[in-house]
């Protein structure tokens, strides 16, 4: 006769449902992912959508010129940088979820703002408005992505916005055709309404992690691995300024590089249209084949490879004033901003990687606004042309900063090896 122990019986109940919650624990992840990548989708939109919209706003608004597109991109990277600034100190009062679902909130309400508008002052105020939202959602999104993912999930994510910056010019565009550039914000803007009812169904079902979450606890230990970490102030300076450049990279190829295809008389509005989705299409696909790389390559050969195809691209527009070369553009720097979020935990210790994080994508802004600007001023007064030197010279900035970084890093390693 088999004698069995009542305990068995509980052990065995106890391992099962062991096995019960982690599962359900691994599904929610899961979807938690997904609704990140989602909800991510629309921070695309801003930047897609005004580099359509903005020729039918100058069309319809009196007194707009390319020196407005660029007092305009100040104020909404001087409140984008703001909201990258004080994001370690809301994250004491909130959650980055929290702040990530206000940061839409608030963007929603510019958007709408933005398609009421009816002078400069108007379009001005509203587009501040949103960059502080677009600003909230990148910071605090990519400081949670930091906290609790991989380099992976995190060029996936990036992945999505280039979805959202890849949509929402084909939605303007064709608003535009049927009826205004207005209309296109409120499409816009709905879109951006079910996303928000999306993140408001998440928090109830509890799907987000905290620090305090096992899958935190996990991932933190997996981040502190035994070797040195950049520590001084100048390093950490550098980061910021590696930010810096590669957001005036981005954002003023993609807006100017059809205004001065245009005024050599190349190209007319509609085939620039297609310059715009094509560069979004192209750095949506390489970000989710960078993403796929990272099985092979680590950060900096991936960050190497993307700023040499990004050269190749701006000099084929340049001679060639050919559409290959924006989708060169855009698949060289897909791999640049992820990737570097990324390599942040890799140089600096995690009890400083919100911070840090907060004053990449701060940089990133600023970036936006004083190289838009520097850009948008030399255009205007001396030549369209000025574009391309001045591109190839911020490309070559992030390159230099990022090898310094590198450098520095390998130099700490091997004293920690020696």
């Amino acid at each position: 006769m088999i004698i069995t122990r009542p305990t068995d019986g509980l052990t065995i109940r106890l391992q099962e449902l062991v096995i019960i919650m982690k599962t359900i624990k691994s599904k929610k992840a899961i979807w938690l992912l997904g609704i990140i990548l989602v909800s991510y989708f629309v921070v695309g939109f801003p930047d897609g959508a005004y580099t359509v919209s903005w020729h039918g706003i100058a069309e319809d608004i009196a007194g707009m010129t390319t020196a407005s597109a660029g007092w305009i991109l100040v104020g909404y990277s001087v409140t984008y940088t703001l909201a990258g600034i004080i994001l370690s100190w809301l994250n004491r009062f909130m959650k980055l979820q929290t702040a990530y679902f206000w940061g839409l909130v608030v963007m929603g309400l510019g958007f709408v703002g933005l398609a009421l508008s009816q002078n400069f002052t108007m379009v001005l105020s509203t587009i501040t408005i949103y960059g502080f939202g677009t600003g909230l959602m990148a910071s605090s999104m990519n400081a949670y992505m930091a906290k609790h993912y991989t380099a992976k999930h995190n060029n996936w994510m990036h992945c999505f916005w280039g979805g959202g910056a890849s949509l929402s010019p084909i939605i303007m565009g064709q608003m535009m055709a049927i009826l205004t550039w207005r209309a296109g914000y409120f499409v816009i803007s709905g879109i951006v309404a079910i996303v928000g009812v999306m993140l408001l169904v998440s928090f109830a079902k509890k799907m987000w992690l905290d620090d305090s979450d096992e899958q935190s606890q996990d991932t933190s230990q997996n981040m502190i691995v035994k070797k040195r970490y950049l520590t001084k102030k100048w390093h950490q300076i550098l980061e910021i300024l590696t930010f810096f450049f590669l957001g005036g990279t981005d954002y003023t190829l993609v807006f100017f590089t059809g205004a001065a295809l245009m005024a050599r008389g190349t190209h007319t509005h509609e085939e620039i249209v297609i310059f715009s989705t094509v560069y979004y299409v192209a750095m949506t696909v390489g970000r989710m084949l960078f993403g796929w790389a990272t099985k092979f390559l680590k950060e900096v050969p991936i960050e190497r490879i993307g700023i040499l195809i990004s050269i190749v691209g701006l000099g084929v527009v340049y001679f060639a004033s050919n559409v290959i070369g924006m989708a060169l553009l855009g698949f060289g720097l897909s791999p640049l901003l992820p990737t570097l979020v990324s390599d942040s935990s890799n140089r600096f210790t995690p009890n400083i990687l919100s911070k840090i994080v907060g004053l990449e994508l701060a940089a990133f802004g600023a970036g936006i606004a004083a190289l838009f600007l520097l850009t948008s001023q030399l255009m205007h007064f001396v030549t369209y042309e000025a574009l391309f030197p001045l591109a190839l010279s911020f490309i070559l900035l992030v390159f230099l900063c990022n090898e310094v970084l590198a450098f520095a890093l390998k130099r700490e390693q091997k004293r920690n090896q020696s």
